[in-house]
């Protein structure tokens, strides 16, 4: 009974960082912008078949994670140059916006059904096989499970140098807190407003790519189930944490393997769901929200 509780701890708090990640697409742009992207739902599902699309060409997995990584990020300037930047010049507000990136997210669905298909793919065991363990004493850990704590270890380790030690992060940051007085301060806003474009579609494109071998290469990874929960871990981090949502993200994967375990995998999504709900009614500024002002 330990062990598979035990096992279940470690292998839905991969998962649930995976969805933190989609979270902090969330949170990059509603800093800055304060504004809700469902575009950067699709980055998920496009991340993924950029990558086996590459990886298709034997380019191997370094190439082919840098290539997808890249063209998610213009695609996140695209974002900024052609759909924030026309709405924001014309007036529009956060529904206008909110219903253009929906659209496009729609766009992108029907387009990767005719490109592709609507059959999900296998994805490469570049991060192993789902067969392959690593044992700790009575403990049994999915090598694919652990190289993806590898992965978002390292992804998070460089958010922090960048928002933390670098000039672009203090930038940022001005930004996020007082974009009037950034402004004034010689700060450019129009490229801070672009770097979080950027890291948002970048961050939920990794984790379209991390989600795909557990998840296969599908339009699932840009539909509704995903972002769902990249916004339900966004919100238990209070929408201005990236650290809180990763935390509100593992705690959403632990959370779906016990309700598997104990209850139905049927009922896994319902109960995610259910968590939003909940967050928004009763503690609607987050659980994990402890830096509100800060990133």
């Amino acid at each position: 009974m330990l062990q598979d509780i035990l096992q279940n701890i470690i292998s839905g708090a991969s998962i649930g960082a995976t969805y933190g990640l989609v979270g902090l697409g969330v949170v990059f742009l509603w800093l800055t912008i304060s504004r809700i992207n469902f575009a950067n739902i699709s980055s998920a599902m496009l991340g993924a078949y950029l990558f086996i699309t590459f990886y298709g060409m034997n380019l191997g997995f370094f190439l082919s994670f840098v290539f997808s990584v890249a063209l998610i990020a213009l695609y996140g300037l695209g974002l900024r140059q052609f759909i924030y930047e026309p709405i924001r010049k014309r007036g529009g507000g956060r529904l206008e916006f909110v219903v253009a990136t929906l659209m496009l997210c729609t766009f992108w669905l029907n387009l990767i059904i005719v490109a592709y298909g609507a059959l999900p793919r296998p994805f490469p065991p570049v991060f192993g096989k789902s067969t392959d363990f690593v044992s700790i004493g009575s403990i049994k850990i999915s090598v694919l499970y652990l190289n993806i704590y590898f992965v978002i270890a390292i992804l998070m380790v460089l958010i922090y140098i960048l928002l933390n030690k670098t000039l672009i992060g203090k930038s940022f940051r001005a930004a996020a807190q007082n974009r009037e007085a950034a402004a004034l301060m010689g700060i450019n806003v129009k490229f801070t407003t672009s770097l979080s474009f950027m890291m948002a579609t970048c961050v939920v494109g990794i984790a379209g790519i991390l989600l795909a071998p557990i998840y296969f290469v599908s339009v699932e990874l840009g539909g509704g189930a995903i972002g769902v929960k990249g916004f339900a871990s966004a919100v238990l981090g209070g929408l201005t944490n990236p650290y809180g949502t990763i935390l509100g993200g593992v705690c959403l994967g632990v959370l779906e393997n016990f309700s598997t375990l104990y209850i139905s995998s049927t009922y896994k999504d319902v109960i995610s769901f259910s968590v939003l709900i909940l967050v928004l009614i009763i503690k609607p500024s987050g659980i994990f929200n402890w830096k509100s002002k800060r990133v």
